[in-house]
């Protein structure tokens, strides 16, 4: 990142964005040095017109592979192949985020002619070590239109988990919960209660750095539950940021009788608090309501700054749905290096269905 020239940004206007910046973008790299990052830069006429970030990493898919419902046969061939097999990818976007952020096209620029020429490209970048997959990643209904063209180049593409998002129409957490039918309101009430006891408290990027070994095994706790997981973000990565971003990055803790039990992070983006990862000890979680009392506390700092929406990511749907917040759908591509082996990849990834849920309707009419 840091041999991007700033002169590039401000051509591309992407300067002023968040996910795009030059800030952002070094603070995973240098926090995150397992994964090796490379920059395609787009030019028209000599001009820089969009950027795409890659990532390459080494995963597991064995674990993935043992939750699609193939028949028997398939599935055993699949799961010989993939068992304790780790798989070179190339990700365009970021591991770290949920949405589409792998690819930056200037204003004015045909953003569909961009994937065309990306999905075409990738199988020939030059890469210290070949990947056996190319991934493209987090496409919602906008961005899919342009992602889509990906097809043409024999990406499969698939669904995975929404992003909920909760849009915010009243003045303050009172009023929220005024809007909520009655058993959903005592769910709210209910895990503020058996979080009273918990001291939330907002880190700056010192004492993020001063208790980021307590932080890391908190998050460690709950990547270790995921049933598909590639790599752990380090702690270092939110102090790098508020470094950089002071204020938008909001990064608060929460302790019983002084031991920490568990931490929520956001980024303010625009007009919308972006929820980003948690950690938790899940036995302070049964007795205190800690990830409730996160969830209730994204509401309450939505509302107190103004946005218009909140974005509580993916994962617990169904729990996030019950405080109103709706799904907004998410499409990937993936692509095997090998003709052959994509072609027998196919019945694999045309299988694979996200987590069900029951999407609760918790506001009065």
């Amino acid at each position: 990142m840091n041999d991007i020239d700033d002169r590039v940004f401000i051509t591309l206007d992407s300067q002023d964005t968040f996910y795009f910046s030059k800030p952002f973008l070094r603070a995973f790299e240098k926090a995150n040095p397992l994964i090796t990052y490379t920059y395609l830069l787009f030019s028209l006429n000599d001009k820089p017109v969009a950027l795409a970030i890659t990532q390459a990493i080494d995963i597991s898919l064995g674990m993935a592979s043992e939750k699609v419902p193939l028949t028997q046969q398939l599935a055993r061939s699949i799961q010989c192949y993939l068992s304790g097999k780790k798989t070179h990818t190339l990700v365009c976007g970021n591991i770290f985020l949920s949405g589409a952020y792998g690819l930056y096209v200037k204003t004015g620029i045909d953003k569909r002619s961009v994937y065309d020429t990306l999905s075409r490209k990738l199988k020939k970048l030059s890469t210290p070590k070949k990947p056996s997959l190319f991934f493209l990643k987090d496409f919602n209904a906008t961005e899919d239109a342009s992602a889509s063209i990906a097809e043409k180049e024999d990406f499969q593409s698939f669904t995975v988990e929404p992003n909920m998002r909760l849009r915010l129409r009243w003045k303050d957490f009172d009023s929220y919960k005024n809007a909520l039918k009655s058993k959903y309101r005592v769910k709210v009430n209910r895990a503020d209660t058996l979080s009273k006891n918990l001291t939330v408290q907002s880190l700056s990027a010192s004492e993020i750095r001063s208790n980021k070994d307590s932080l890391q095994l908190l998050y460690n706790n709950v990547t270790s539950k995921a049933v598909f997981n590639t790599l752990t973000i380090t702690i270092e990565t939110y102090a790098l940021l508020k470094d950089a971003f002071k204020d938008r990055i909001i990064f608060k803790t929460y302790s019983r009788d002084g031991m920490l039990v568990g931490f929520s992070t956001a980024f303010i983006v625009d007009d919308v608090l972006d929820a980003h990862f948690i950690g938790l000890n899940y036995e302070f979680n049964k007795t205190d309501a800690v990830y409730q009392r996160m969830l209730n506390d994204y509401i309450r700092q939505g509302l107190s700054l103004g946005v218009k929406e909140i974005n509580l990511g993916r994962t617990a749907s169904e729990i996030k749905s019950t405080l109103g917040a709706t799904p907004e759908q998410l499409r990937c591509y993936i692509k095997h290096r090998r003709t052959v082996a994509n072609m027998l990849f196919k019945p694999f990834v045309r299988q694979i269905k996200m987590t069900e849920y029951k999407q609760h309707t918790p506001f009065k009419n």
